[in-house]
Order: C-alpha cells, then sequence, then structure tokens
C-alpha cells in the first residue's frame, strides 16, 4: 500500500527519508462500472490498473496508467500519483518539474510543496528546498510545515535554527515524536544533554504515559550514569503504563544503588508488581529487618505451602531471638528438620547443624548430630567456608582441639579476618589449640 508523503529526520542516521506520495488519494476515487459512459469506464480501468501495478512495484505501468487516466480527465489527483511515482523512482528532475507545473495551477496545495521541498533536499538544493519550506509557513504555520522547515535547516547542518523550528512545531502539536527530534538535536548535535533532559522531564509532567519520551529520559540518565533518577522514570512509567519490565529495571538500579529503602517503598506503593512478595522479603532480609522477614515468610508459607518459606521463617524466628529457651529452640529444629529432609539443601542443613552445636545444652550427642547434619552440607558443598567454620566449631566444642583446627586451616586467611564470626570461631579455636604445648 501507499502512503501520504511525510518527510521525518531520522537522527540515527542523519537523513531525511521519504515515503511516496502514490495511492494517498486512493480513497477519493470512486469507481462505478453502473454508469454506461465507455470513457468513464476507461478512466476507471486505467486507474485500477495504476493501483495494481504500484503494489507490484511496476512504477512504470502505474505511472503510464495515471497519465491515461488524466489524459481523459484532467484530475490533480492524477498528477499527485505520478509525482509520487517520480519521486519513488528517484527521478527527481522529472518529479520536480512536475510539481512546479502542478504548483503553478494550484499554488496552495501543501502536500505537493511538502514533497517538491523532499525533491529539492534529495539533489542538495537546500537554498531552493528552504525558500518553498518557508512559502510552506507563510501559508500555514501548522506543524507539519514546521517540521518541514526544521528538517531543511537540519540537512544545512543548522542545527540551531532547527532546533528553533522544532521548538515551535512541538508548542503547536505537543507531539512526542517532534519533541523526540527535538531531543535528539540537542543531546546529539548541539551536545547540551541537559537541555533535551529539561524537555523530556516537562513533557512527562503532563503526559506521564509517554512511552517513548520516558525511555528515552531514562535511556540518557542511565548512559550518564544517573541510576537514581533512571529508576525515577521507569518506577513512575511503570506506575502510568502497568508494564512490568520498568517495575523490573527500576528495582534493578534500586539493589544495584543498594537503596533498599526505595525499592521497598516502590514495591509496598505497587502490590501488582511481578513476584512483589518475593521481592520484598529479599529487602527485608537484606535490610535485616528480622520481624518483617519472618511476617513475609509466614505469609507467603501460608499462600504458596513452599518449604523455602518455612525453613527461612524459621531462621528468622532464631534470628529475632534475645533469649534462646529450649522450648523455642525445639520448634524452630522441628521445621528445619522438615524442610531439610524434604529438600536436601545445603543452607538448610547447614543452619540446622550450627544451632544444634551451637545450643547444645550440655550434651554430646546433640553436637555429634548437628556435626551429621553440617557434614551433609559440605558433601554438597566441600569448600564452603561457613560449613567448614560450623564443623571446626563442632569438634571444638566436643574439646578435639586439633580436629577444629585442621578444618579451620582449610579457609583461607583473607576469608577468616572478613568475618567477625568466623574470626572468634578461630582465635578461639586456636586458643584451646595451643593450651595443651603450653602446659608441657
Amino acid at each position: 500500500m501507499w502512503s501520504k508523503n511525510k518527510f521525518f529526520i531520522s537522527f540515527s542516521l542523519a537523513i531525511l527519508l521519504f515515503i511516496g506520495l502514490v495511492g494517498c488519494f486512493r480513497n477519493d476515487f470512486n469507481f462505478s462500472f453502473a454508469d454506461s459512459n465507455p470513457a468513464e469506464n476507461q478512466e476507471d480501468i486505467y486507474i485500477m490498473q495504476g493501483y495494481a501495478a504500484a503494489d507490484n512495484q511496476d512504477l512504470q505501468t502505474a505511472k503510464e496508467s495515471f497519465a491515461k487516466a488524466y489524459a481523459i480527465r484532467p484530475d490533480k489527483s492524477y498528477l499527485k500519483e505520478i509525482i509520487g511515482i517520480l519521486v519513488a523512482q528517484q527521478d527527481f528532475e522529472n518529479a520536480k518539474k512536475q510539481a512546479y507545473e502542478y504548483l503553478a495551477k494550484y499554488p496552495k496545495d501543501e502536500e505537493i510543496r511538502a514533497a517538491l521541498v523532499g525533491i529539492l533536499t534529495s539533489t542538495k538544493d537546500f537554498d531552493t528546498a528552504l525558500k518553498e519550506a518557508k512559502i510552506l509557513i507563510a501559508q500555514n504555520k501548522s506543524a507539519q510545515n514546521y517540521e518541514t522547515l526544521a528538517s531543511v535547516y537540519f540537512l544545512r547542518e543548522d542545527f540551531i535554527q532547527s532546533a528553533q523550528i522544532l521548538s515551535q512545531a512541538y508548542a503547536l502539536s505537543q507531539d512526542e515524536m517532534i519533541l523526540d527530534r527535538l531531543g535528539a538535536i540537542y543531546l546529539l548535535f548541539l551536545k547540551q544533554p541537559q537541555k533535551t533532559i529539561t524537555l523530556y522531564e516537562t513533557h512527562l509532567k503532563t503526559h506521564q504515559d509517554s512511552k517513548l519520551i520516558g525511555e528515552k529520559l531514562a535511556i540518557i540518565y542511565t548512559e550518564s550514569k544517573r541510576y537514581l533518577d533512571a529508576a525515577r522514570v521507569y518506577a513512575k512509567l511503570y506506575e502510568s503504563l502497568g508494564e512490568q519490565n520498568y517495575a523490573k529495571l527500576a528495582l534493578e538500579f534500586y539493589f544495584r544503588l543498594k537503596r533498599l529503602d526505595l525499592a521497598k517503598a516502590f514495591l509496598l506503593k505497587n502490590p501488582k508488581i511481578d513476584s512483589r512478595d518475593e521481592i520484598l522479603l529479599e529487602v527485608y532480609r537484606l535490610q535485616k529487618d528480622y520481624q518483617n522477614s519472618l511476617k513475609q515468610a509466614e505469609f507467603l508459607y501460608q499462600n504458596t505451602q513452599d518449604l523455602n518459606y518455612l525453613a527461612f521463617a524459621a531462621m528468622m524466628r532464631y534470628e529475632k531471638l534475645q533469649s534462646f529457651p529450649k522450648a523455642e529452640l525445639t520448634k524452630i529444629e522441628k521445621d528445619l528438620k522438615q524442610v531439610a529432609q524434604t529438600l536436601e539443601d545445603a543452607l538448610y542443613w547447614n543452619y540446622l547443624g550450627y544451632l544444634m552445636i551451637e545450643h547444645d545444652f550440655k550434651d554430646s550427642a546433640r553436637i555429634n548430630e548437628g556435626m551429621q547434619y553440617v557434614q551433609f552440607a559440605l558433601d554438597k558443598e566441600p569448600q564452603n567456608i561457613y560449613y567448614l567454620d560450623s564443623l571446626a566449631w563442632g569438634y571444638y566444642k566436643l574439646k578435639n582441639c586439633t580436629q577444629a583446627k585442621e578444618i579451620m586451616e582449610q579457609i583461607p586467611t583473607e576469608e577468616i579476618e572478613k568475618e567477625s564470626e568466623i574470626l572468634g570461631h578461630y582465635k578461639s579455636i586456636t586458643q584451646c589449640y595451643q593450651q595443651p604445648k603450653e602446659q608441657k
């Protein structure tokens, strides 16, 4: 199908593109074979032949068919089709000649004058193109005509003037496509990124659902390493348009910047975000908010029956304890044993084992059972420093300081020094190991 001629700037390629005029007036014609007038029937046949040829990219036949239709009845619409075909054929000299002849008869036809501007710029006759574009403005100060004039200035590399004219087009239309071109000129050619940002931010205040401008602004902020601003824009896009990808991008930036407060506020405000409850749990965990972590984990377990959340709830109950009553520890252990035996996850085996070792109730059998769980974890992840630390601590609790020291030495020194709890265990084990030697 052929579409109406329209000019636009592609800033990535910095060229002016044209869409042919051919077929843009197809709806203006009414075919009628009921009429017995053979001349009219012949005209209709030529029109149909012209459009059929155009659809098949047989431009020469299309042009000849419209010329024959014009010979029967000199309708200006046929001339427009012919000019459009000449442009499509890149026969710019003949297209220009036909356009001037047409405008001599119909000087106020903006479509053909705009097409003429395109023809002239394609042959790099920018001065004449500028003259014709100014005639368009004199006839009608429309946003489209300002765009055409701005395109000519752009191709002349007069970017300041092009931006000024595009500003007038945008003021008339509030068209986001025009604003995007204007912003691109300031950003890429005039090197004024803040001007682009200001234009886009202003537009979004009154057009919050502008997908194009919102995405462009977020990209500019990202490339400028203004990640918090990018997250803010993506968050607003999500709230306006409801597209999950925007929420995902906003959250990625909040986590990258460690702005868990903003991530939490965003999640609480927007309950329809995909995996919102799971992400909120992770936020609470990272904030060491044990109370809300426990509440969220219990909520998730009730709604999903996923044992991972039961385990997490058990661990949070332990983390928030101020004292360690046996009854409460027993209940936590029961939940962890249920999870560990079903899921066989190394993390849960170790947590359960360490809990039993640390809170041994002066029962060596309990310590040995805890060490067995830790060993299950090590069977899955033999180099895990936390699991090695747990096992070493079990041997320490059994007063087997030599074995405890051997296991602790498998942990790199820099890792020991990074973790305060492991460092504390290391010091206790080292002191225990050295005591017998000192007594000799």
